[in-house]
């Protein structure tokens, strides 16, 4: 009887292993570049989100000649917005909320997702004479102000600077800019 062959084991060459090392190594330096790229898309769709929130506030205001904030907090992400209860108080009125004009629902963005894919807010500044603040309150002309209600009394303050509010994705930033004379939005 004549010896058996040797079974061959199953497995991969070394020069197998090295082009499928190759093959995945082009893939990668064709996918990467693209998936970084999406970064400046994300920050300036956000930005555009939170320009539209605080120009509907300011619309709003002028619309309803009542006072109406777009509050932005850094701190939970959110952007909202929402009308004053009255000409005495600061409160927020809660019987009769701001409604998104697209999704009507109350007025609320919260910049969502992944810490590492999405833009956040990485300041908020308003300042009003030697207050400041994240939020931005429009009067019944549209132009901001800050309002204050003293022993039944509305005091109101302009803007000292420009309102900046700066988002951020990486190496991406992005600026909404509020005159603070007029209270356009720019981007």
């Amino acid at each position: 009887m004549p010896p058996r062959p040797a079974l061959r084991h199953a497995g991969v060459t070394l020069v197998e292993l090295l082009a499928v090392i190759a093959i995945i190594a082009l893939v990668a330096a064709i996918a990467i570049p693209q998936a970084t790229s999406v970064s400046p898309a994300v920050a300036d769709a956000a930005a555009v989100e939170i320009a539209h929130a605080i120009r509907f506030a300011q619309r709003e205001a002028a619309r309803t000649g009542k006072y109406h904030v777009a509050e932005i907090d850094p701190v939970k992400q959110t952007v909202r917005v929402y009308r004053l209860a009255g000409t005495t108080t600061v409160d927020e009125d809660i019987n009769n909320p701001v409604m998104h004009p697209v999704d009507k629902v109350p007025y609320r963005i919260t910049l969502a997702g992944n810490a590492a894919t999405r833009a956040v807010v990485a300041s908020s500044v308003f300042i009003y004479g030697s207050d400041t603040t994240t939020d931005v309150t429009f009067g019944a002309d549209g132009s901001p102000v800050d309002v204050n209600f003293v022993k039944g009394k509305v005091s109101t303050s302009a803007l000292s600077a420009d309102g900046v509010v700066r988002l951020q994705l990486g190496a991406v930033q992005r600026t909404v800019t509020v005159d603070k004379t007029t209270g356009r939005v720019t981007l």
